[in-house]
């Protein structure tokens, strides 16, 4: 198990590499280009894609900091409650909506950014639900103190991936304002 997770892991890093490159190399082109924009919507415009790119990059390294995290808890043999881990794939996969509604190409940017908002409101909600039946679980004796403090480390991870997504969704409505 222990040794799937370290595959898997290298796979993460990879991408969350070549993520950084991307940015990088993204972020001089448009540093290069917007010197040579004469408009302010156009210069907004370069704005929003920087701020896009740096989002994208953080919701990257908010994936690995998971990643790592799986992997540590493989390591040291870290076993959650059963409602613990319904709890982690409940936010797993909320966070995969919110990933499937981001690269949408919607019509209409309006109801759109609202879709993304309600969903990144999702994960700050579920983020404290679950942070309060962690201290519950505690309580009860049911968590362990490192279960306790990875679980808490994992859900301020999501709820930042949710965060980025929704500044993703911000610039992205900003730019179809500005077009139209």
């Amino acid at each position: 198990m222990a040794e799937k997770n370290k595959e898997k892991y290298a796979v993460i890093e990879q991408r969350e590499e070549y993520v950084d490159f991307l940015n990088k190399e993204i972020s001089k082109y448009i540093t290069s280009a917007v010197s040579y924009e004469t408009t302010k919507a156009g210069s907004q415009i370069f704005y929003s894609l920087f701020s896009v790119t740096s989002n994208v990059e953080r919701i990257s390294d908010h994936a690995i900091n998971i990643a790592g995290y799986s992997n540590l808890i493989a390591e040291k043999g870290i076993v959650f409650s059963e409602h613990a881990g319904c709890e982690l794939q409940e936010m797993k996969q909320t966070c995969r909506t919110l990933f499937a509604a981001l690269i949408e190409k919607p019509d209409d940017y309006v109801p759109w950014h609202e879709k993304i908002a309600c969903l990144e409101q999702k994960i700050d909600d579920m983020t404290i639900r679950f942070r309060d039946n962690m201290y519950a679980r505690i309580q009860s004796g049911k968590c362990s103190d490192e279960g306790s403090i990875l679980f808490s480390e994992i859900l301020t991870d999501f709820e930042r991936i949710g965060d980025h997504a929704l500044n993703i969704a911000n610039e992205m409505l900003k730019m179809a304002i500005i077009e139209k």
